[in-house]
């Protein structure tokens, strides 16, 4: 049932995200409607919801005796007076139900047919008869099997009317009651299990057809090749067509992976274990042993490299971290692959601080040019400074400034003053508080005094100071800087000699960024809150202001309401603005009509990709009409063909769960994924299953420790690739350990996971790949509580100090296209020579009464990052009602089969104490939980004693006072909004994420709702049980999310490569080991001091825990 929202009511905040959101910025109001087709408003009344038989409610017919089964058998026999033909007696059976009887959890509950193979004794009810006469009814008989005719007869089409009951009271005798039309109330079982069980005899064919051709069946057969095999087979048989066509797909490895308990069952009933295990399928999707778990090592401890010991020593999961001394053999691929990558040699962290003098000599101060590093008191906190004064782990010199000079003017009194770029050192920054590795290093940054009003004067000056640029810390140099901080971006860049120059010493061109042919995100109005694509057709330039003219590409959805959000038509309207109008730049691409739409144009505007297949012709009387595109208008610069392949990075997913990940990454164009890591084999099965057929992809199945571990000690092989061969390094550490749904975060287990943000930082320090992403909740950085704790910035740490350009990225899934609450933090780098991604384009709004927030804090009161409320995007959020809209009604969903979508089903039990107090939870006004119900008082006692026995693990808001504790447990997603973050497990009685019910039907979201949420395609194949499946995809990060990222990874590994002027030596098949660009090393501040003092700070290793043995 599609129903508007004609409620508008005032609800308890969310915390469904790991974030409590604050600050309103958006009304609803003010939000233009989403252009979808106008609908009649019908309820669907299904023809029964029942979970128990009728039967036991009121008789089937009144003139049918009810009988006990042996009954019933003598007075059939005596009624026929015949005798068996051939070897067995048959009976028909209508009017049945299938049930589990095992109160009190599941007390007369029906079951589908493929089920009776679970846990329980199973029972039937109904009507006995011999060709319609002399019916009899009988109950609550016991089922001991459920024998399938028409196996093998490939010219059967269908196990129809080919389907047995035999009773436990039959066991020992050949009598069965063949199944003819089941009770109404038990049609919504049947149905769907009719299918299942043709599936099932078709599967057993193709396995033993297969067998008999010598060739073995694996999963990916399922792909197409069964299809193919099915309509070659059985042809237009009416029986099979109608089969056939309730599959949406010619991919069945969903349905097969849905239903293999059954199918095992019945391929071993037929061909024996023996054939049946001729096929590897049932180790990829059964057993799950087709990728064998490796050996674990008896220390569980997270085995680190010595940098990243040394760094993370003080955090409080230290004791949870063990160094594994490094071979030879893999110091020497390393030190190689560093030296030609220019990041930094592996050496003791700094023990002390550099001691500086300070500088009184008058002369010094007067010989200060541009291009001098000096030093200056810091700004005292009553002087109205912002900046705090920090004191960070292992590091006292906060009380000096440094600074490069610009400009050197006289003042009025004869003092020199000076404008300057200042340096940042690492407490200024993301680093925070945490323990920096090299006390001497300074960091230029994009923040200039130039058009401030107060100037360092000459006798501010502490000190002039060599800095070597483009230096490490071996430097000789009091400091070396090799990286420029981007303060408001929050993010380092490698040095270039432009950087140490600002815009206002230095002349900036005024020319335009955009040129003829360009797409653009263009604000038509002022006030529009979404941008449209258009073509820049020319650029004027009008004194000091460019106007553009610009053609509008036309939405293709506007005109008709059932094409792709982002397919557009092109038009002959032209328009003129300025660049106050313009968002940004998107992608847009000509495709023939009727063809397949490539990745990512076919991902409905994610990362801002357009397509095209239509022109707008408008004839002489002004009627416009659709034309086909016969070729790309030749003005239109196109969006990149995901046809033109480019080297791709060869990638390494860590923590790799299903693949969510790492394969949106791939979908980018410029990486590829040689590699996983998970110690779920149910997740890496999952992950192996959906690698393309060309792709190759070799799994380590087992813990990262056990991985470092062989990396370490030089233990290379397929699953553990050499150093040098790995190039872009993925991962979302177990986030437990951080997010605000877990309760205690100090425990061992939560400690061990905390420290697997140290395993991706070793990751790194061992094999110093050109691009690395880690992806967490935003729980990992710390506010103002803790920061000399928080992982996330000890991190920074450690990969700022190896040499890598970093990034922070704070992302809403929603604004790339998920339609669900999951706020991610992202850690990007970029080894040097390389260019650092961009951020992902906030291509979809958020919806109404998305609130502002933060998360972190730098020394000048600032945040580490924000959530971006961008002025305008192309697209409205997608809801959870506009996400899930194709998926049918599975109202309680106890049928558990749903033909069209496999995982269309839910992954909890649904007991009858259970299925009552869903029931229980109003669906309308939406977004209703037990807490509101109970505040509202419509709720009676005996209603309320439902609730009695359940262990709510948050306090529910006491008479509705403000500031109290909220209750989410038994709440409603609401059909209109974002759906609640996907987690591993939809506990109802949670009471910080317990939204997991339906809008409109009795039961917590299904697998295939979440899916959606999370991104998951719909032809791929999630692996397991439904509760495994769930967590796997709770696990997961956003499809949307990921293919943006890997746009952008992509644009700026294509710019690298163009830049590079041929440095990266790049194959197909093999890489060349040279591959960095070489740097150039300068220092400033030549003008040494007669009696200039410099204590050399003494670097010593620092004692580490080391296994009992390696």
């Amino acid at each position: 049932m599609q129903v508007q929202n004609g409620w508008l009511i005032e609800h308890d905040a969310l915390v469904g995200s790991d974030l409590v959101s604050q600050d309103s910025s958006t009304k609803a109001s003010e939000r233009p409607s989403k252009n979808k087709t106008c609908r009649p408003i019908c309820v669907e009344i299904p023809a029964s919801t029942l979970m128990t038989p009728r039967a036991y409610f009121e008789p089937f017919e009144s003139d049918v005796p009810v009988m006990p089964e042996p009954q019933a058998l003598a007075m059939l026999a005596m009624a026929t007076q015949r005798e068996a033909k051939g070897d067995f007696i048959e009976y028909d059976l209508d009017d049945f139900a299938v049930y589990r009887d095992a109160p009190p959890k599941y007390p007369r509950a029906m079951r589908s047919l493929h089920h009776l193979d679970q846990a329980g004794k199973h029972y039937f009810c109904g009507i006995l008869s011999i060709g319609g006469k002399h019916k009899v009814m009988v109950e609550h008989v016991l089922i001991e099997a459920m024998p399938i005719g028409n196996y093998g007869d490939r010219s059967k089409h269908t196990v129809r009317g080919h389907i047995w009951l035999r009773s436990d009271l039959n066991r020992r005798c050949e009598t069965y009651y063949r199944l003819g039309t089941p009770a109404k109330e038990y049609a919504r079982f049947f149905e769907p299990s009719l299918w299942v069980l043709d599936l099932g005899k078709h599967f057993v064919d193709f396995l033993k057809v297969s067998r008999e051709h010598a060739r073995r069946v694996d999963l990916h057969l399922f792909r197409s090749t069964f299809s193919t095999w099915l309509v070659r087979t059985h042809g237009q048989a009416p029986v099979f067509v109608e089969w056939f066509q309730q599959h949406p797909r010619a991919d069945f490895r969903t349905s097969i992976s849905a239903n293999i308990a059954y199918l095992r069952k019945e391929a071993i009933g037929v061909l024996g274990e023996r054939a049946t295990y001729f096929h590897p399928i049932w180790s990829e999707v059964f057993d799950f042993r087709r990728y064998k778990q490796q050996p674990t090592a008896a220390d569980s401890r997270t085995v680190v490299t010595q940098y990243i010991y040394d760094c993370f020593e003080e955090m409080l999961f230290a004791d949870q971290l063990v160094v594994v001394p490094i071979s030879a053999k893999t110091e020497s691929l390393r030190n190689r692959l560093i030296r030609e990558r220019h990041l930094e040699l592996p050496s003791a962290l700094d023990a002390c601080a550099v001691s500086l003098p300070n500088a009184t000599d008058d002369e010094q101060t007067q010989n200060i040019r541009p291009g001098d590093t000096i030093s200056t008191r810091r700004d005292g906190e009553l002087s109205g400074s912002k900046w705090k004064r920090e004191i960070p782990r292992g590091f006292d010199d906060v009380d000096r400034w440094f600074a490069l000079v610009q400009k050197v003017q006289v003042g009025r009194d004869g003092v020199l003053f000076f404008d300057v770029i200042w340096y940042y050192r690492p407490v200024d920054t993301l680093c925070g508080l945490m323990k920096y590795p090299w006390n001497n290093e300074l960091f230029l940054s994009d923040h200039c005094s130039c058009d401030e009003a107060r100037k360092i004067r000459a006798d501010q000056v502490l000190g002039v100071h060599e800095v070597d640029f483009g230096g490490t810390s071996t430097t000789t140099s009091e400091f070396f800087c090799r990286q420029t901080y981007i303060s408001e971006e929050r993010k380092w860049i490698s040095l270039t000699p432009e950087h140490r120059w600002c815009e206002h010493v230095v002349y900036r061109s005024l020319e335009s960024p955009y040129q003829a042919g360009d797409t653009l995100l263009v604000l038509q109005k002022p006030r529009d809150s979404f941008s449209e694509p258009c073509e820049v057709v020319s650029v004027e330039m009008e004194e000091k202001r460019v106007l553009y003219r610009l053609r509008k590409l036309l939405r293709r959805q506007r005109l008709e309401p059932q094409a792709r959000p982002n397919e557009l038509v092109y038009t002959n309207f032209l328009f003129q603005c300025g660049e106050n109008s313009i968002v940004g730049r998107c992608h847009v691409r000509y495709f023939p009509a009727n063809s397949e739409i490539s990745t990512p144009y076919d991902r409905d505007g994610v990362g801002a990709f357009f397509f095209m297949t239509h022109q707008e012709v408008v004839d002489e009387l002004g009627r416009s009409s659709l034309v086909e595109l016969e070729s790309a208008p030749p003005s239109l610069r196109q969006g990149f063909d995901p046809a033109v392949e480019i080297p791709r990075l060869r990638g390494f997913d860590l923590f790799c769960g299903g693949g969510n990940f790492g394969r949106g990454l791939e979908e980018g164009g410029g990486i590829r994924m040689n590699w996983a890591n998970d110690y779920d084999k149910q997740a890496i099965h999952t992950y192996m299953a959906n690698v393309q057929p060309e792709d190759t992809v070799t799994p380590f199945l087992g813990s990262i420790n056990d991985l470092q571990r062989r990396i370490i000690l030089g233990n290379f092989s397929s699953a553990v690739p050499a150093i040098g061969k790995v190039d872009f390094v993925s991962g979302g550490s177990p986030c437990p350990g951080f997010s605000r749904l877990t309760n205690d975060k100090t425990c061992e287990k939560q400690r061990k996971n905390q420290s697997l943000v140290a395993s991706f930082g070793s990751f790194i320090d061992l094999y110093r790949p050109r691009y690395g992403l880690l992806e967490n909740v935003p729980g990992i950085v710390h506010g103002s509580l803790h920061r000399d704790q928080d992982a996330f910035s000890q991190l920074v740490c450690a990969v700022v100090g190896l040499g890598y350009q970093v990034e922070l990225f704070f992302l809403d899934a929603s604004s790339c296209g998920s339609s669900q609450r999951r706020s991610r933090v992202f850690l990007a780098l970029a080894a040097p020579g390389c260019r650092l991604p961009a951020k992902p384009a906030m291509t979809h709004a958020h919806p109404p009464g998305t609130r502002a927030l933060k998360i972190g804090k730098l020394p000048n009161n600032e945040s580490m990052a924000k959530r971006e409320m961008p002025r305008a995007t192309p697209f409205d959020f997608v809801s959870a009602a506009d996400a899930t809209a194709d998926l049918p009604a599975i109202y309680d969903a106890k049928p558990d089969t749903c033909v069209a979508f496999p995982d269309h089903r839910v992954s909890t039990a649904r007991t009858h104490q259970q299925r009552l107090r869903i029931s229980l939870i109003p669906k309308q006004p939406y977004g209703m939980n037990f807490a509101l119900l109970q505040q509202s008082r419509v709720m009676t006692k005996t209603e309320r004693n439902y609730f009695s026995s359940v262990k709510f693990n948050t306090l529910v808001r006491a008479n509705g006072k403000p500031g109290g504790i909220t209750c989410h447990s038994y709440g409603r997603q609401m059909p209109g909004r974002l759906m609640e973050t996907i987690v591993t497990t939809p506990n109802p009685c949670d009471g910080k994420n317990g939204r997991t019910l339906h809008w409109s039907e009795d039961r917590v979201i299904s697998v295939m709702e979440a899916r959606r949420s999370q991104g998951f395609r719909d032809d791929e194949v999630v692996l397991g049980m439904p509760p495994n499946q769930f967590k796997i995809v709770g696990n997961s990060v956003a499809r949307e999310v990921a293919l943006a990222f890997g746009i952008v990874f992509r644009e700026a590994w294509e710019e690298s490569l163009r830049t590079s002027g041929g440095m990266f030596k790049v194959q197909t098949e093999e890489w060349s080991e040279s591959e960095s660009s070489s740097a150039t090393t300068t220092t400033t501040g030549s003008k040494r001091r007669s009696k200039l003092v410099v204590e050399i700070p003494v670097k010593r290793r620092r004692r580490s825990p080391s296994p009992a043995s390696v």
